[in-house]
């Protein structure tokens, strides 16, 4: 019997669910290795739960090695070069690798040096070092201005941002300190989002509750000296607090091995999520060059994956092009939220913001970890 080697190249979210989902759906004939050193797995969109007491941070992260399921190999190493001519990657340790076939789950990395002027008194909710900063900020709060948004795009998850805004709002009122307090949410972007009609249910938020939204403010620098925020077209904001979201970029190995440019970012077809011209190379999650970072979409696309390994391990050629599909649930005010159901072929919209939905934030960190991450759906 010939056996199938398939390579997974990072241990998080889309590298996990890739991993467990082929393996819940292959035999023996099939070797599952995944790569990377994580010691321990987050769960990011409870970052904007943290830093309000909405949770505690314990129950967001989990044993990296805990989470993969029986049956996969892996080596706790990272990659430095990939040779997808002679289907080989390099390692950190000296080892070299061959597959059948290879996918990349490497996510994204945060570079807030390229932001002149950041520094350890700018915050973000992106790691969970970071998040623990920002709640044991904001604890000691006792009003002033507070500038929020991403320095650029792409950054994980465009919804956060508002969620992160509407806590804010509802914690300083809690507080008793709402009423001397400015909060305003910087984007690079025209909108809040890249959907009208979301955007413009967010932005009725932002008007009810008093928060300023600022569009097209991409950042150019920092002045800590001044406490001020500079946009590339020369507007600047005076904060007392800034919480910046770093820019963000791909893995420079993937760049170094010439598989992407200088973002990172690794340019496949969005129908079959191919590289280039290697119908066994995939890239998946934040790896790829979309240009929305969002881990429900990385869900999708892992399953996808999965099921086309799956059946092409068993000689069946699938012509089942992958159609975008996400679906995501967002915090809104006064402990409401709504959900958002996707793909290619439709745009999201939402009409009102309900407690059940609200509720459904919650407790995706716990569907996440038991379900979702295993394989089971």
């Amino acid at each position: 019997m010939d056996t199938t080697n398939v390579l997974i190249i990072g241990d998080a979210n889309a590298g996990i669910i890739t991993a467990n989902k082929l393996r819940m759906h292959t035999g023996k004939d099939v070797n599952i290795t995944i790569i990377g050193n994580s010691e321990k797995t987050y769960f990011k969109p409870e970052g904007v739960l943290i830093p309000f007491n909405g949770i505690d941070y314990r129950d967001s992260i989990k044993p990296t090695d805990f989470l993969i399921n029986y049956g996969i190999k892996r080596i706790k190493a990272m990659a430095t070069r990939i040779d997808p001519a002679n289907r080989s990657v390099v390692l950190d340790n000296g080892q070299k690798l061959t597959y059948d076939y290879l996918v990349i789950a490497t996510g994204d990395r945060l570079v807030p040096e390229d932001v002149p002027g950041y520094n350890p008194d700018v915050y973000h909710f992106y790691d969970i070092e970071n998040v623990l900063r920002l709640k044991k900020m904001l604890r000691g709060f006792k009003g002033g201005k507070i500038v929020v948004g991403p320095a650029s795009t792409p950054f994980q998850c465009p919804v956060a941002p508002g969620e992160f805004m509407f806590g804010l709002h509802l914690l300083l009122r809690n507080k008793g300190i709402r009423e001397n307090s400015e909060l305003s949410l910087i984007v690079p972007m025209k909108d809040v989002l890249p959907f009208k009609s979301v955007s413009d249910f967010v932005r009725k938020g932002f008007e009810e509750y008093n928060i300023n939204f600022i569009p097209d403010f991409k950042t150019e620098y920092i002045e800590p000296e001044k406490n001020s925020i500079v946009s590339s077209s020369g507007e600047s904001l005076q904060y007392d607090k800034l919480v910046l979201i770093p820019p963000h970029r791909g893995q420079k190995f993937l760049s170094d091995s010439g598989m992407a440019g200088d973002s990172g970012y690794v340019d496949v077809d969005k129908f079959t999520l191919e590289y280039s011209d290697y119908d066994n190379v995939f890239a998946v999650g934040d790896a790829a060059n979309f240009p929305m970072k969002v881990g429900a979409l990385g869900h999708s696309e892992a399953a996808y994956v999965a099921e086309r390994i799956a059946s092409e391990s068993d000689g069946v050629i699938s012509d089942t092009k992958f159609d975008g599909f996400m679906g995501c649930s967002s915090i809104y005010a006064e402990q409401r939220g709504f959900t958002l159901s996707f793909d290619y072929n439709s745009k999201p919209s939402v009409n009102f913001a309900s407690a059940p939905d609200y509720f459904l934030k919650y407790i995706s960190g716990d569907t996440y970890f038991s379900s979702i991450i295993r394989g089971m759906i």
